[in-house]
């Protein structure tokens, strides 16, 4: 009976909390709306791509407001509309029903073939914006002339998982189906020993904070390997964070990404989270040659950006069941992962500009590697790697850490207060 009641109770504050709270995105700040526009739709009404007709004159990924799902394809339809070459379409459909959109560029026909895929973590959406500057960036240079888009075909995934973007933007109100509602609200009942249902400031935090899809799985804990059975998520069930479902693969949003990948059999990949300004290259399962490229691929991408390298003796691949993990140990398709932005996810607007400069001409230099064209030995059979008891080292004049307080690793988080 007690158990009953404070079902019952925790049902009762938790509508409470809906009614108070939810009038408000869960983020600090709320979406604006810039002074652009598309016709035939709103930033908070349904999908635009296809149907609308394009009246906005700038990108919205230039800007430094929040980059919404909306957002994203009104950029698609207006990057369809200013460049020649430009294909789209979904790779699959969320649980709340939103497209998963890949852009497309280059030679469709090429051999040689480059993912670049983004914000499969809800909280992690300043990684969208980058990519699609990134797009941006190598259309321009093809228009001025460059040729390796002649031969390649770049993919890009630049929000792989929409719907847990609309929650840590907008919290509930950025879902559309009453299903997907009623499934986040019975997650933040499971959790109520937080303090949730209770405190708003609680409540807001947890949802801001989302990193997973609707059904409360983490996308990059979800990975059919080896290791997803023994890995240990830390949740145990459905939740904000971490939780590795309930089987490997189980969500639609994994299922499409390794459906893409399996069909288009790609060449190397790039991964971006956030934030930590690191790089995640090695998986200590990877065959030899993959592991070679892997370790090339982060040399260009550290030297670029000036992220360190992240020690293959931090990189929890053991147990991995991570989209990186999986393309390593399962696929053998060379990837590297990189970490942007400083503090703590949601990584501030404000930080784009740098993201931005630091990551700028990176794909191309990635692309250059693809086809053998880079000029600088980035061999990693010559370098030297010496590891110190700070868990730091030089390799070539690229730094190495292990992690304490970056990327994945500091965001095993509580509700300010909880036990």
């Amino acid at each position: 009976m007690k158990r009953e009641r404070r079902m019952r109770l925790c049902a009762a504050a938790l509508s409470l909390c809906m009614a108070a709270g939810m009038a408000q995105p869960a983020m600090a700040g709320v979406v604006k709306k810039g002074a652009t526009q598309v016709s035939g739709g709103s930033e908070s009404g349904a999908a635009t791509t296809g149907t609308a007709t394009v009246t906005q004159t700038e990108f919205y990924f230039a800007g430094q407001e929040m980059y919404t799902y909306q957002r994203m394809e009104a950029d698609i339809q207006l990057l369809k509309a200013r460049y020649e070459g430009v294909t789209v379409d979904s790779i699959g459909t969320t649980v709340d029903g939103r497209n998963i959109y890949r852009i497309v560029i280059g030679n469709p026909n090429a051999d040689k073939k480059m993912l670049v895929l983004a914000s499969i973590h809800a909280r992690e959406y300043i990684t969208t914006p980058l990519v699609m500057r990134q797009i941006q960036e190598m259309l321009d240079r093809k228009a001025n002339g460059e040729t390796a888009l002649n031969e390649v075909c770049i993919q890009f995934v630049p929000m792989a998982n929409p719907d847990g973007v609309e929650i840590s933007q907008r919290a509930l109100n950025g879902l559309m189906k009453d299903s997907s509602k009623q499934s986040v609200r019975r997650i933040i009942e499971s959790w109520s020993d937080w303090g949730l249902l209770e405190n708003q400031d609680k409540y807001n935090w947890y949802l801001n904070k989302w990193k997973n899809n609707v059904n409360g799985v983490d996308l990059n804990h979800n990975f059919p390997t080896p290791g997803w059975a023994q890995l240990n998520d830390n949740r145990g069930k459905a939740s904000s964070e971490f939780y590795k479902g309930p089987s490997a693969a189980s969500e639609p949003e994994t299922q499409a990404i390794i459906k893409l990948v399996n069909e288009q059999k790609f060449s190397q990949v790039l991964n971006y989270h956030a934030q930590g300004q690191i790089i995640y290259w090695s998986q200590m399962h990877a065959a030899k040659e993959v592991l070679e490229k892997d370790k090339a691929m982060g040399l260009i991408a550290a030297r670029r950006t000036g992220y360190a390298l992240v020690d293959p003796s931090a990189d929890g691949s053991r147990y991995g069941a991570g989209f990186k993990d999986w393309l390593d140990w399962e696929k053998g398709i060379p990837n590297i992962t990189l970490e942007v932005g400083l503090g703590v996810s949601p990584v501030p607007e404000n930080q784009i500009e740098k993201i931005w400069q630091q990551n700028k001409g990176l794909l191309p230099e990635l692309v250059n590697y693809l086809l053998g064209r880079s000029g600088e030995s980035i061999s990693s059979g010559n370098a030297k790697s010496e590891s110190k008891a700070n868990g730091a080292a030089k390799d070539d004049g690229v730094r190495y850490v292990s992690p304490k307080g970056s990327g994945d690793v500091n965001e095993s988080l509580t509700p300010p207060g909880a036990e």
